[in-house]
């Protein structure tokens, strides 16, 4: 147990936590509001400060505070103090002079800048490292962290404010190049809580939001370390995930009622890839990647009838340039050839030309048209219908089609069917536990 240091004003308060079976501690870089940010703006009046997952100095010196990152050379006095506090006390023997106090390895101590008229007998040059930051309130800077591991600041209550999004559990300030990029460290329940209404509407059935948090723990568990510095990002590069602002009373009970379930087959964790909605049927994982595994098995889906249907107009000539575009040297195109599986899924699509074809297949399908004006397509659940000048693909569903259907969950869900049942329809042979 880590002992808490308290500085400056202490107030009255209550802490909540919850014990978790197997707790496992996810690392998540935030990078859709803060990704490599001058600055970081905490809006929480009492933080509580350490170096990596070092003691913890509670600090109390007004509403809000501004994290940068800093590197500068200066001189410390090479004494050590307990606490801010009377690291901050000492300041009074350097009056005249640029001081500050600074959290160190070592402790509190305090830095003067080279400038300064002091004597600097007994002091040691130093030039912060690369993990140091200040932190300022209402423009002043008021202290350093300059420790061998990024600064983390977390609270009383487990929730830490920076302003656009609150987050629970603690937020560690990496610096690189000058800018910060927060990592917040949070147990995996509790990320979960804010990722599966994040991926799936947290007012939908409960066992819809149960499969997705069996399939979001899964995923999540695969993807530990994904990003090196940090595990997932916040993004949909790997999760959407929003902090506590975008947490669901109805999809933090499904996270709760899955605790630790995770999918497996031959008792190897799955890749439990999911997607928003198949328009019918889904895809098999070698008909959208290169790998054959066996529990993502393409089917039809009479499940999900509440689908996205889309539609998309090109010219002859716009296929042109998407070919051009594209680099597939066949000249003018004249003619748009779809080849389809058993479910009506578009398994190649070929572009005829002047000058010679080219066919794509699996998500190329759908990225070949990530150069037009629409970007790529939808899905591959689509017909195609010629005219004289333009081609008209017709459409339903949405995103890569291998794995879970968002929407087929919920039609499950709809129809009666619990979470182990829509798992293991949209997973083959899996076993959850």
């Amino acid at each position: 147990m880590k002992k808490l240091v308290f500085t400056a004003v202490l107030f009255a308060g209550c802490i909540f936590s919850t014990v978790f079976a197997n707790a496992q501690t996810v690392k998540v870089g935030l990078e859709k509001y803060f990704k490599n940010s001058p600055s970081i703006s905490i809006s929480d009046s009492l933080i509580k400060v350490s170096i990596g997952n070092g003691e913890k100095n509670a600090i109390g010196l007004g509403k809000s505070y501004v994290v940068k990152p800093i590197s500068k050379s200066y001189y410390s006095i090479d004494k050590y103090y307990k606490t801010y506090n009377l690291a901050e006390k000492q300041l009074f023997h350097y009056i005249g002079n640029s001081c500050i106090p600074v959290l160190t390895n070592k402790g509190w101590t305090i830095y003067i800048t080279t400038d300064s008229k002091i004597s600097k007998n007994g002091m040691t040059k130093v030039t912060t490292g690369a993990n140091a930051v200040v932190l300022s309130v209402n423009g002043y800077n008021k202290f350093i962290v300059d420790g061998n591991a990024s600064a983390r600041v977390s609270t009383n209550n487990d929730v830490v404010n920076l302003t656009k999004a609150k987050y629970r559990g603690e937020i560690a300030m990496y610096v690189n190049n000058a800018t910060i990029t927060p990592i917040n460290f949070l147990d995996m329940e509790q990320y979960l809580y804010s990722v599966v209404p994040s991926e799936m509407p947290g007012s939908w059935p409960v066992e819809a939001l149960k499969a997705q948090s069996v399939a979001a723990r899964t995923y999540t568990t695969n993807a530990l370390g994904k990003h090196g510095v940090y595990d997932l990002c916040d993004t949909v590069h790997c999760q959407s995930y929003n902090g506590i602002n975008n947490e669901y009373p109805n999809s933090t009970t499904a996270v709760q009622g899955t605790l630790g379930k995770r999918l497996y087959s031959n008792n190897k964790l799955i890749d439990a890839v999911y997607f928003s909605s198949d328009g019918g049927a889904t895809l098999s994982s070698e008909d959208v990647w290169n790998n054959a595994l066996p529990y993502l098995v393409g089917k039809k889906d009479n499940y999900e009838k509440d689908c996205k249907k889309w539609e998309r107009i090109f010219t002859y000539t716009d296929l042109t340039n998407i070919a051009s575009k594209k680099g597939y040297g066949i000249g003018t195109v004249t003619d748009l050839v779809a080849g389809y599986n058993e479910n009506g899924i578009v398994t190649s699509l070929t572009f005829k030309g002047n000058l010679g074809t080219k066919t794509v297949t699996k998500e190329e399908i759908r990225s070949a048209f990530n150069v037009s004006a629409d970007g790529s397509l939808s899905s591959r659940n689509f017909t195609v219908t010629k005219g004289t000048d333009s081609v008209t693909l017709t459409g339903k569903g949405y995103g890569h089609s291998c794995g879970m259907s968002q929407y087929g969950a919920k039609a499950m869900a709809e129809a009666g069917k619990n979470y182990i049942d829509i798992l293991k329809f949209y997973y083959t042979g899996v076993e959850v536990k």
